[in-house]
């Protein structure tokens, strides 16, 4: 079983996908201006010119002539040799228009040129923004675990449905003004071959399909994850998958190609190896219990979180669980806290 891990950049992304809707907007009105002008309705007219020529003209004209000479009264020869040279002016039809490609993907580069002139930086700049939208950090929104990572499909069957395509087509061969007993069997004779050949696509060998393509592809925003994989090992000894299993509101980091938690502490750094936070100094291996003090980073043996909430008066000091006023309040009636006074005063 395979898990899958729902992922979202766009809290990371906010100002560069802002400013990458106007870029594209500012391309736009630029492609369109560029689009109105006369030199691009010039070189939109060449270009659309290129895909005919006067050889190409005639050759069509003779290949019209040709086919128009079919007749109910041709004989079998007649109608092979009119075939032999409607085949042959195709084939000169065929030369002639390769002839102007060239002339076509020319005149197609120079509209392009036209269309996308004076936009260059903006395009730059688009191609920046997407890249570093591709590359941003994305947040672990859902984990769907449980899907089958393998799975068994059909076989490729395109040579024998070919081959049922060709028998079903040769049906249009038979002669029915024929004795309906002749063109029955040979309508059966056909039939038969089609019932065989459906026979063998059933015994078509399946084969193995990745999972992975649908749930990362075709669902779109999603990401493989391994549930036995934590700090870049596996621990049922198999090869680890993406540093470790992702969980809701951790992280995806795109260029390391890794999950991981945010992190606990601006001093602190990512293990590359594991992807696990670092602290600046070990925490020590002795004693029962430490704690990381951020403001002076260390490990301290006391019960220590650094604050959740601000500093509510300047007089005021962090004892590693909470605020502390400089004097105790008053365990009875309503008081409140005066800076100024540095004391707490009646309600």
């Amino acid at each position: 079983m395979a898990h899958y891990a729902r992922i979202s950049n766009e809290e990371f992304t906010v100002s560069e996908r802002a400013r990458l809707r106007e870029a594209k907007d500012e391309k736009n009105v630029i492609e369109a201006s560029n689009r109105a002008s006369e030199e691009y309705n010039t070189l939109k007219k060449a270009y659309e010119d290129s895909f005919t020529s006067a050889t190409l003209q005639t050759l069509e004209g003779e290949l019209a002539v040709l086919q128009s000479q079919y007749t109910p009264e041709m004989t079998e020869e007649e109608r092979e040799a009119l075939d032999t040279s409607i085949t042959a002016k195709k084939a000169e039809i065929d030369t002639e228009k390769a002839a102007l490609v060239p002339g076509q993907e020319t005149a197609l580069a120079s509209l392009n040129a036209k269309e996308a002139e004076g936009t260059e930086a903006l395009t730059s700049e688009i191609e920046t923004l997407n890249a570093t939208i591709a590359n941003a950090l994305c947040r672990v929104t859902a984990v769907y675990p449980g899907a089958e990572e393998i799975e068994m499909v059909p076989g490729d069957s395109s040579a024998i449905d070919a081959e049922i395509y060709a028998l079903e087509e040769s049906k249009k061969n038979i002669d029915f003004t024929q004795d309906e007993e002749v063109w029955k069997a040979e309508l059966e004779a056909i039939q038969v071959q089609i019932r065989a050949k459906i026979e063998e696509k059933k015994d078509i060998p399946k084969v193995e399909k990745d999972n992975t393509v649908y749930w990362e592809g075709y669902a779109g925003g999603c990401k493989r994850t391994s549930y036995n994989t934590k700090g870049g090992e596996h621990k049922l000894g198999g090869a680890p998958f993406r540093k470790n299993y992702a969980g809701i509101g951790h992280l995806y980091d795109p260029v390391r190609d890794a999950f991981y938690s945010e992190s606990p502490y601006p001093s602190w750094t990512l293990n590359e190896s594991t992807c696990y936070w670092e602290a600046p100094t070990p925490m020590p291996e002795t004693g029962d219990g430490w704690w990381w003090k951020e403001d002076t980073t260390e490990w301290v043996d006391y019960p220590y979180t650094s604050p959740i909430s601000p500093q509510p008066f300047p007089s005021w000091t962090y004892d590693g669980l909470k605020w502390v006023p400089p004097v105790e309040k008053p365990e009875e009636g309503c008081y409140m806290w005066i800076e100024s006074e540095l004391n707490w005063v009646n309600c």
